[in-house]
């Protein structure tokens, strides 16, 4: 399983979804303001720009831009998602060593590497240059060899050197705190381009630091991962991925990274400082270069938002086996706001569920707990809730003085408040809401869909 072959699929079954742009167009803003001003329009397809000034490689993006092609990754229908999210990440298969693959079809190593040759795009004027926005980060446990692999942001300075932010002080930051314990560097490959299955079971999935992420990957591709031993560093790679840079997080340096456009839509000054320098770059013969654009893009938030939802659903039915629902808003940066249906059995009970998401999500700000007959992916929905089934007096209470999310840029010292809306009927009774027949719907669709096609 790889990019392309997704891409293809979604192509030749969805042609809507894939704009291929012919025209050259600059490796910059323009590719961003695409991006976003269709997304203004309500349009989120995936974008190909066959000619990218300054480079041979064609640029694909907002691959993610949508969870439709989440669901149509895990083959699911889109109410299936989050259940086969989370039945996938609790499978394990090791990978299957290859001695080569696609992705060593070039290779450069030494003074031949020259990262100026990718089309790393500068996406907002407020980034500090450009980036590499889509790559994941594969590294080794210093004692135990675990695979670890995590989305890292990385800004180009020079012909083999990056500089990154391990600021989430996950497990990449644990490995190279202890590597650098040593006096060592940090060997590590950056994977640009692969199949979303691939995304999902390393960058986006969050487990235990002696979980091998390249074993959750071939739980969500039902297959083993086909990986390819390092050409100069001890980390294998993905045979079907488009473009490895291989290299080390180098120990005891520090340099000036930043700023980044950040998904909160402010840039962020926030930064570890690390440095990485590139010793190798492979690809395929016609690589596509896959890019994410950053900030508070569509692409950007769902990413986060879509493996959250699915953490914090079972998560609730473990203690309320009536949630329906989860959803992460946009308007929320798809991280701080949370929205909860369920049916409640108890008077106070959909106040507990939310106190159980501020426990399980410490960069939540706000939760809307609804009733099960609102859709909670339809804000129109949730608000209506509020505004019909919430007294504020009742209804909303507020935490202050809590740990928040870090690039928050609202947060004092790292610590904010808390707010929860009960946006649930009382037990006792409520008026009805008003009702049309399913088959009157029905209708109603065909009728329409039927004009559409005249």
């Amino acid at each position: 399983m790889n990019l392309r072959a997704f891409l293809q699929e979604l192509e030749s079954k969805s042609p809507e979804e894939i704009w291929r742009i012919p025209g050259e167009i600059e490796p910059g803003h323009d590719i961003t303001a695409l991006v976003l001003e269709l997304e203004r329009r309500g349009e989120h397809p995936v974008l190909w720009f066959e000619k990218v000034r300054g480079s041979r490689f064609p640029v694909v993006t907002n691959v993610f831009g949508h969870r439709r092609r989440y669901a149509r990754a895990l083959g699911v229908p889109l109410e299936s998602l989050h259940d086969e999210w989370m039945r996938r990440g609790e499978r394990r298969l090791a990978p299957l060593l290859r001695q080569s693959g696609p992705v060593r079809e070039v290779v450069k190593t030494g003074v031949e590497v020259d990262l100026g040759e990718l089309p790393i795009i500068d996406h907002f004027t407020e980034d500090a240059g450009p980036y590499i926005t889509n790559g994941i980060v594969v590294a080794k446990d210093p004692d135990t060899g675990v695979r670890n692999a995590s989305f890292h942001r990385m800004e180009l300075r020079g012909r083999n050197r990056v500089g990154t932010s391990l600021h989430s002080r996950r497990h990449l930051w644990d490995y190279q705190r202890r590597a650098e314990e040593r006096g060592e560097a940090l060997a590590v490959a950056v994977v640009i381009g692969a199949h979303p299955l691939f995304h999902f079971g390393s960058g986006l999935w969050k487990g235990p630091i002696d979980a091998d992420e390249y074993e959750v990957a071939g739980g969500f591709l039902g297959e083993p991962l086909e990986i390819v031993p390092g050409l100069s560093v001890p980390v294998e790679s993905p045979a079907e991925a488009e473009f490895v840079l291989e290299g080390r997080i180098l120990s005891g340096t520090r340099e000036p990274e930043g700023p980044f456009a950040e998904f909160t839509g402010y840039a962020s000054e926030r930064s570890t400082q690390h440095v990485i320098e590139v010793t190798a770059i492979s690809h395929r013969r016609d690589a596509l270069y896959q890019d994410i654009v950053g900030g508070i893009s569509a692409e950007h938030t769902q990413l986060l938002a879509v493996p959250q939802e699915a953490r914090m659903l079972k998560v609730l039915r473990g203690s309320y086996p009536s949630v329906r629902a989860v959803s992460y808003p946009h308007s929320g940066t798809c991280r701080l706001h949370c929205y909860v249906s369920m049916k409640p059995s108890a008077e106070g009970q959909a106040r507990n569920a939310a106190m159980t998401a501020f426990g399980e999500d410490l960069a939540l700000k706000l939760v809307v707990v609804v009733d099960d007959d609102v859709d909670v992916f339809d804000e129109e929905e949730v608000l209506w809730a509020v505004a019909t089934r919430m007294q504020a007096d009742r209804d909303v209470f507020i935490v202050p003085n809590m740990m928040g999310a870090i690039l928050d840029p609202s947060t004092r010292a790292g610590t904010t408040a808390k707010m929860a809306i009960d946006a649930t009927r009382p037990l006792g009774g409520y008026p009805r809401r008003h009702t049309l027949p399913a088959e009157a719907r029905a209708r109603a669709r065909a009728l329409i869909e039927g004009r559409r096609r005249l």
